[in-house]
């Protein structure tokens, strides 16, 4: 089987289309498409996102649940949207499920009763739902973790920890670390690869690894190809800005 494997892919539709294409994606039956979580915000097609991964068979696709997920199912149960989810792309994701929907969104400033209807419509959506309830907070491959940000690790610290694989492990705190620094702190697992996303992988290749900048200011380079080390691949090629998804094939025997 082979594994396509991408991670923060926010909405780009275009990008993780090119970047599958790109590594020699054909929807064949040997294939399974990976996404190391955050599907969602950001974007201008996360409804097409979300159509592609749902067209898919079961067998043929690992779905890691990010902490954009999360924020999502955070606003629906408390039934407004807050300032984050304005930065961090929460409410466009919702307004473009709702319209999907049928929802009539206003043009005039949200209220709560209006972000009530909209996330009441995401909610019942079941093109998210289809999404939501196919997602997973870890899937192993041999000797391959996928994650989103880690391991969960005692509060904390960067001690990963024993009992990591259980449902009950903070998998919702997780999914906020960043990978690479918690890789350099020693929370490793012996003789497994650890594929993550959430953090811009530049900050890895910058500070991990001395190579350029974390971000390309005042003339400087950054890289944001999946960064690599042992027991480590981090994924994040923070597309909204490089306007570039990573997407990495590994071939594993069932």
């Amino acid at each position: 089987m082979e594994y396509f494997i991408v991670a923060d892919v926010h909405g780009f539709y275009n990008e993780l289309e090119s970047a599958l294409k790109d590594k020699g994606w054909t929807d064949a039956e040997n294939q399974c498409f990976v996404s190391l979580g955050d599907l969602c915000d950001r974007g201008k097609d996360t409804i097409k996102v979300l159509q592609f991964v749902n067209s898919l068979p079961n067998e043929r696709k690992i779905l890691i649940r990010g902490n954009h997920e999360d924020l999502m199912q955070a606003a629906i149960a408390r039934g407004c949207f807050l300032m984050h989810d304005i930065h961090n792309g929460t409410v466009r994701t919702a307004e473009d499920i709702a319209k999907y929907e049928g929802i009539a969104l206003k043009k005039e400033k949200l209220n709560e009763d209006d972000d009530r209807e909209i996330l009441q419509a995401v909610a019942s959506s079941n093109l998210w739902n289809t999404y939501l309830n196919s997602t997973v907070d870890f899937a192993e491959v041999k000797n391959n973790i996928f994650v989103h940000g880690w391991i969960p690790c005692k509060p904390g610290t960067y001690i990963k920890d024993p009992n990591w694989r259980s449902p009950k492990a903070r998998w919702e705190k997780a999914r906020w670390i960043n990978g690479m620094l918690a890789w350099k702190n020693g929370s490793r697992i012996k003789g497994k690869t650890i594929w993550c996303g959430h953090w811009h992988t530049s900050w890895g290749h910058a500070y991990l690894h001395n190579d350029g900048d974390e971000f390309p200011d005042n003339g400087g380079t950054a890289h944001f190809s999946p960064f690599i080390d042992d027991g480590i691949v981090a994924m994040d090629g923070m597309v909204a800005f490089s306007h570039k998804l990573n997407c990495k094939v590994i071939e594993v025997e069932k």
